[in-house]
C-alpha cells in the first residue's frame, strides 16, 4: 500500500497502519540516527522518539514525502541531541571483542574488510562537521537530492551542494588517513 493511503487510513482512525510505516521506514531512520550519533544505542532511543512525535502529529500531516518528513523529524531529534549532550562526539561503537571473535569463526575475511571499513567509515563522518556529514547521509544513503535536502534542511540549495561537496573532500582525506580499504 503507497504511504498516501496509509496516511488516509491512520488519519481515518485506523491506526493498525503505524506499525506498516515504522516497519517500513524503521532501518533508514535508525541508520541515519546512528550516523548523526555514533552511538547505536541513542539512534535506538531517537529512532524511537522519532515514530512517536509521528504518532503524535499524524492528524496534522499533510502527505508530501513521508520519508522526508520522518527523516527531517529525526534530523531536528538528532540536533536537539547533539545540543543538549554538548560533548565530544564518540565513533559508532563496534561489537565487542566477544562477537568479533565470534564473527571471524563465521564469516569470510571479506566479510570482515567490509565491516572494518564500515566502520572507518563511521569514524571519518563524525570527523566532519555536523551540516556536512548530514547533508552527505541525506545525499549519498538516502538517496535525496540537493534540492530535496535544502527543502528539509531549510538551508539554500548552494548551501547544501557546498555541504555535500566539503563533506565529501573532508572524507576522502579521513579515509586517506586512515588507510581505507575498498
Amino acid at each position: 500500500m503507497e504511504d498516501k493511503e496509509l496516511i488516509r487510513r491512520i488519519q481515518n482512525g485506523q491506526k493498525e497502519y503505524l506499525n506498516e510505516i515504522a516497519e517500513k521506514y524503521y532501518d533508514d531512520i535508525y541508520y541515519f540516527c546512528c550516523y548523526q550519533t555514533g552511538s547505536r544505542e541513542d539512534a535506538y532511543d531517537l529512532t524511537q522518539e522519532t515514530f512517536l512525535r509521528f504518532i503524535r502529529y499524524v492528524e496534522k500531516y499533510r502527505y508530501r514525502n513521508l520519508k522526508g518528513y520522518l527523516l527531517t523529524i529525526a534530523m531536528n531529534l538528532c540536533r536537539e541531541y547533539m545540543r543538549e549532550r554538548g560533548e565530544v562526539r564518540q565513533r559508532l561503537e563496534t561489537a565487542d571483542n566477544q562477537d568479533l571473535d565470534t564473527l571471524e569463526d563465521r564469516k569470510s575475511r571479506e566479510t570482515m574488510n567490509r565491516a572494518e571499513n564500515s566502520v572507518l567509515l563511521s569514524e571519518a563522518l563524525m570527523r566532519l562537521t555536523d551540516i556536512q556529514r548530514e547533508a552527505l547521509i541525506l545525499h549519498y544513503l538516502c538517496g535525496y537530492k540537493n534540492r530535496e535536502i535544502a527543502r528539509m534542511t531549510g538551508a539554500g540549495y548552494r548551501a547544501v551542494k557546498s555541504r555535500v561537496r566539503q563533506g565529501i573532500e573532508k572524507l576522502s582525506i579521513h579515509l586517506d588517513e586512515q588507510d581505507f580499504r575498498s
